[in-house]
């Protein structure tokens, strides 16, 4: 069977109050630029119950329009927790709108308050308590979300009290110094937001790569993405991604859309005019970002009124420009490529056969393979673990035999994992713990990664823009946790340096993790055996480790599943790889394989 489910991962905080369990539907949100928000449940009456995100972030969805709300002014004399538990109402307005909210703040702090900063969202609250001449309100369940609408994860503990300094202003009780943030509970949160990606390049300009956000639903969803792209990527990655978007600028209260599906980008601001080359770089990660949006078909950018021209002169872009820069990799494999018998096959599921080359004769009897994601070459590892081999899998034009080349050697070597500049990551399962290489160039070099050196890992997936390493770490308790790792490229592809490990999936004792796959461009699917050998459980997860305003997809799949096999195009399945068939995780369709397989799955 397969269904739906809110996030149930056990949480990785603990505190005061103990550990948060993952069967609570927790979600948050923050719009491209709302600032920290907090919410009362139970005492504001706030809706709680909407429908529930079951499609991937990638993938239009078909949302139920959540109801307009009204926010309500304060009343002549209320108390200094009746004004608290109206300016945490009135930041529940929809469609988002903070003029209300400023009217429970003395003047001063109304002039100074910023709520786009952040967003909070949470999962309860305990009512406001007067503590002296100030009211708190402690929030449980509570997450962050920047500026752009990233999730950063649990607020911490000592952030969860909230604190108002009230003071009286003209005979009545007001806010004296609010939090800079938009607080909202997690049932609002999870009616109105979606995670969306805002796409952004690669340091050498050649791949587009996508960053999950959470932005408003409904009329806002075209103007919160353009705004939330203008804003650049998040501090903490802009070594890792460069967006072509002019600095400085604004679009003015909002992005049109006429009734054929064109939008009206205006920008306002001083910022240089973009040479035509850097125009389409622009056009690109505009299109990419906005055929999120359903109601567009296409797109002018204007910057203090002139259009903006890319090379051949054109002024309207459709929403699917920028095809060359696609993250998946611009006319890559989308074949499937495997192991029978020790040799590298690929085809459709009932027409597998041997690839050209040496890896298709059985000579070296492979155990795992990676495949270019061109489908060119593929770099496979031998029968005892320990020697990676590469070599070409196409048909040369001498019809001179390919070359079989050692890349590297070590203990027990997992299965490689490639992106589309040609980087490839190699994984030696140590005694010791895991050592990390990447082959990129015709060089090998060793990277350390935190998290993951020197750790008990069991396998690895790089994204394939390059610039994301996921990987399964076995806990000290014995469960094993997805981890992602962001990576830092160089102008010409290599890899400079790793960032700070995410938690994915924290995982739960003695839960073992057999295989990962990328689902979409942002979420992950792992394998989980539930009843080793007959049952297996598909789990996709948000690659970025949300556990609010998203809902995780679990699939129960029958039989001896051998791994995973992730869609290079987005409207391809994800597949749970049998023996002798592959079954779609979503609609649970099966299609027979031709020849029994140990492996199988496509490029990269």
């Amino acid at each position: 069977m397969t269904m739906t489910r809110p996030d149930r991962r056990p949480d990785r905080r603990t505190g005061p109050q103990g550990a948060r369990g993952r069967g609570r539907l927790r979600r948050l949100l923050a719009l491209g630029g709302l600032v920290l928000a907090l919410g009362l449940a139970g005492c504001v009456g706030l809706p709680e119950d909407g429908p529930i995100v079951t499609e991937d972030a990638d993938v239009e969805q078909d949302t139920q329009q959540a109801l307009d709300i009204d926010a309500r002014p304060p009343v002549e004399g209320a108390s200094r927790l009746q004004v608290v538990t109206g300016f945490l109402d009135a930041m529940t307005a929809w469609p988002i709108q903070t003029s209300v909210a400023k009217e429970y703040l003395t003047a001063d702090a109304a002039d100074v308050w910023s709520p786009e900063t952040s967003t909070v969202v949470y999962s309860d609250a305990q009512p406001p308590q007067q503590a002296g001449v100030e009211v708190t309100v402690e929030l449980t369940g509570a997450d962050l979300i920047d500026e752009v609408g990233s999730w950063r994860g649990a607020l911490p503990r000592r952030d969860q009290t909230l604190r108002f300094p009230m003071a009286i202003e003209d005979g009545e009780f007001r806010i004296a110094a609010p939090p800079d943030a938009l607080v909202v509970p997690a049932g609002w949160f999870q009616q109105r937001f979606q995670q969306v990606s805002l796409y952004y390049f690669t340091p050498n300009a050649q791949t587009l790569v996508p960053e999950p956000v959470f932005l408003p639903q409904g009329d806002q969803l075209a103007t919160s993405l353009v705004s939330a792209l203008l804003s650049g990527p998040p501090a903490g990655l802009r070594d890792v991604v460069r967006s072509f978007m002019p600095e400085d600028v604004s679009i003015g209260l909002s992005v049109p859309v006429s009734e054929s599906g064109v939008a009206e980008i205006n920008m306002i601001g001083e910022a240089p005019r973009p040479s035509t080359a850097e125009a389409e770089l622009m056009v690109a990660q505009m299109a990419w970002t906005l055929r999120q949006a359903p109601d567009i078909t296409a797109f002018r950018i204007r910057m203090d009124g002139e259009d903006i021209r890319v090379p051949g002169g054109a002024t309207l872009h459709s929403v699917q420009a920028g095809a060359r820069f696609d993250p998946k990799g611009a006319g890559i494999s989308t074949a499937l490529y495997g192991l029978h018998r020790g040799r590298v096959v690929t085809g459709a599921p009932a027409d597998l056969g041997p690839v050209d080359g040496p890896f298709g004769t059985g000579r070296y009897q492979m155990r795992s393979v990676g495949v270019a994601p061109d489908g060119s070459q593929a770099i496979g590892i031998t029968g005892d673990g320990t020697t990676a081999l590469r070599s070409s899998i196409v048909a040369s034009d001498t019809g001179e035999p390919a070359d079989v080349d050692e890349v590297l050697t070590g203990v027990d070597l997992a299965r490689p994992t490639w992106d589309v500049a040609g980087g490839v990551w190699l994984l030696d399962r140590r005694p010791g713990g895991a050592v990390l290489w990447r082959v990129w160039n015709g060089r090998t070099e060793q990277v350390r990664i935190p998290g993951m050196t020197g750790r008990d890992v069991s396998q690895i997936l790089a994204s394939r823009d390059g610039t994301r390493l996921i990987a399964v770490v076995r806990r000290p308790s014995g469960g094993d946790a997805i981890l992602s790792v962001r990576i830092v490229l160089g102008a010409g592809g290599a890899a400079q340096r790793a960032l700070q490990s995410t938690t994915i999936d924290p995982g739960i004792a003695g839960r073992r993790i057999v295989s990962i796959a990328w689902s979409t461009r942002n979420r992950i699917a792992g394998l989980v055996p539930a009843r080793p050998g007959s049952l297996f459980e598909v789990d996709i997860v948000p690659s970025d480790g949300a556990e609010v305003g998203v809902d995780t997809l679990s699939t129960i799949v029958s039989g001896r599943v051998l791994g995973l096999a992730g869609p290079v195009d987005e409207n391809q399945p994800t597949f749970a790889v049998l023996a002798d068939s592959l079954v779609d995780v979503r609609t649970r369709g099966t299609d027979a394989l031709n020849i029994p397989v140990t492996q199988l799955g496509y490029a990269g």
